[in-house]
């Protein structure tokens, strides 16, 4: 597992359609331990977030104290995902005890309290979306300036820093996962409901969506509207999770075979 060089650009015949890149496994990719490859340093955040909202696993927290453990993740982006999801979990637990809620209180705290739970889902879900992407692409031969600072709209696309104004074009870096394992088709046809979860966050944070603007209402359509919010939220996150688990579980299935390959090639060095 040698450093790689940096990935190469690769157009697509449709202009709309941003560059995708090819890319490596870098060495930090793997947790090593006394020299060898151990296993994959990033945990299956987006596969177990997606389980637990269909209703078919549970959650793992990964806390910073785990890091002193011998098999640890030295992945910044792991630790951060997974309690950021135990955090989303725990707002779509109180939003739906609010929607299912029979106790009648004082409207307007109810449409407060709908305004806080919905802005919450929906920036939770793009601030997952990017730590369980930058979570890959740590492991990848992106420089990390590339992302790390990046918000959600920037990782499905921007700008190339490289080249003159005229030959700038736009990366996704997503994309540029799911490239590898032929999946980018997929991505660009739903590209829509990626958008909805960044169009969504910037509407909440710029304060100016309908969906969070304070009216004065019955009860039972406060919690009505919440409900409904908390679907389409639901759904657009678990299609957008279901793309990064995909990605996950084909990293996984590739690159545990080459730790293997590297930790029996470093054994046998040590023994000629």
């Amino acid at each position: 597992m040698e450093e790689i060089t940096e990935p190469k650009h690769i157009p697509h015949k449709d202009k709309n359609i941003a560059y995708h890149m090819d890319w490596e496994f870098r060495k930090e990719a793997a947790v090593w331990i006394d020299g060898e490859p151990v296993l994959p340093n990033f945990h299956p955040l987006a596969t177990e977030l997606r389980d637990w909202m269909l209703r078919q696993g549970e959650l793992r927290l990964l806390t910073p104290s785990d890091k002193k453990l011998s098999h640890s993740y030295s992945n910044r982006y792991t630790y951060d995902g997974s309690i950021l999801a135990i955090a989303f979990a725990q707002i779509v637990n109180d939003s739906v005890l609010f929607i299912n809620g029979t106790e009648e209180i004082d409207t307007d705290q109810a449409e407060i309290r709908r305004i806080r739970l919905y802005s919450e889902q929906v920036l939770y879900t793009a601030r997952l979306c990017e730590v369980f992407i930058k979570q890959l692409l740590f492991c990848t031969n992106f420089p990390e300036g590339e992302y790390r600072g990046s918000a959600l709209g920037s990782l499905l696309s921007k700008y190339c820093n490289g080249g003159s104004k005229e030959e700038r074009h736009k990366l996704s870096l997503l994309g540029s996962l799911a490239h590898r394992y032929n999946l980018c088709n997929s991505f660009e046809q739903c590209s829509n409901k990626h958008m909805k979860i960044v169009n969504h966050r910037r509407d909440v944070e710029a304060a100016h969506s309908g969906v969070t603007k304070f009216s004065e209402r019955k009860f039972s359509a406060i919690r009505k509207q919440l409900g409904d919010d908390t679907s389409e939220v639901g759904d657009n996150f678990v299609h957008m999770l279901g793309h990064i688990s995909e990605i996950e579980q084909r990293m996984l299935t590739e690159f545990i075979p080459i730790i293997a390959a590297e930790a029996r090639r470093i054994q046998w060095e040590r023994l000629a």
